[in-house]
């Protein structure tokens, strides 16, 4: 997950780097604000003191620990829809080189040196197989331990496609392909969901619009042959206009902009 993150090369610079500096920061600043409360309040006697520092600085460590694993956990999730919204340009580029002669390893190689620039949202992929590549290992152990750092599940099942096809002698260009095809058909259902979704919550969002000034439209003539003294005519109207339907357009906002943003390509 650290790998894949890309937020550092290896466990052990994560841990020497930001890990040390959060377990630092993190409970020495808990433990200040504790100590300058206590002491200022002027409630608590010494050994209350102490006690709650001490309670402070170990409630410090804990939240760094959850800390130290929440942040690579986010950043790894937070890369894997970027990847896979571009995972298509990604796999045909590499496709093509396969399609053009070029062994698995050369193609890789060729791969990284070319289009690094161009597919730079796979910076950590591609930095992953450069090394590998230039110290000669084989490629399908290669595409392997990429598929076990990738957040992309796309490019998971292409890496570990082609490393079993190369280790069985399969064409990989239509292990490639296939992976290709499996992928647009994915994200066609996904297009044709989310478009669905979407259209559900307009049309409810309307009939809210169009139901609401009804409604209050009919309960103001009963309420002008009933009068109710509790509940007015203008307290409904502006019930209405100034939070139920500002409260029903953020709703509608909200969950539209969160079914739009499964889509990045």
């Amino acid at each position: 997950m650290i790998l894949g993150s890309g937020i550092s090369k290896g466990f052990y610079n994560y841990c020497k780097r930001e890990v040390t500096l959060i377990f630092l920061f993190l409970p020495t600043l808990l433990w200040e604000v504790v100590y300058i409360y206590s002491g200022l309040s002027g409630k608590y006697g010494i050994e209350k003191i102490i006690i709650i520092s001490i309670l402070a600085v170990v409630l410090g460590y804990l939240l760094s620990l959850g800390l130290s694993i929440l942040i690579p956990s986010f950043k790894y999730s937070s890369r894997k829809d970027d990847l896979e919204a571009k995972f298509h340009i990604f796999a045909s580029t590499l496709t093509s080189l396969l399609a053009g002669g070029e062994g698995l390893s050369q193609a890789l190689l060729t791969f990284v040196n070319k289009y690094s620039d161009e597919l730079k949202e796979f910076n950590v992929e591609m930095n992953y197989i450069k090394t590998y590549v230039t110290l000669n290992e084989n490629p399908a152990k290669i595409l392997e331990g990429l598929s076990k750092i990738t957040p992309s599940p796309s490019l998971k099942l292409l890496a570990q496609s082609l490393a079993r096809g190369a280790v069985a002698g399969a064409d990989l260009v239509q292990i490639a392909q296939d992976s290709i095809s499996s992928y647009l058909n994915y994200y066609y259902s996904l297009v044709e969901r989310i478009s669905s979704s979407i259209g559900t919550l307009l049309e409810s969002f309307l009939v809210v619009g169009i139901v609401g000034p009804v409604l209050i439209g009919v309960m103001g003539m009963l309420f002008t042959v009933y009068p109710v003294s509790t509940i007015s005519f203008t307290s409904l109207i502006i019930l209405v206009i100034f939070i139920l339907i500002p409260i029903v357009s953020l709703i509608t906002a909200v969950l539209a902009d969160n079914q739009t943003s499964k889509l990045k390509l």
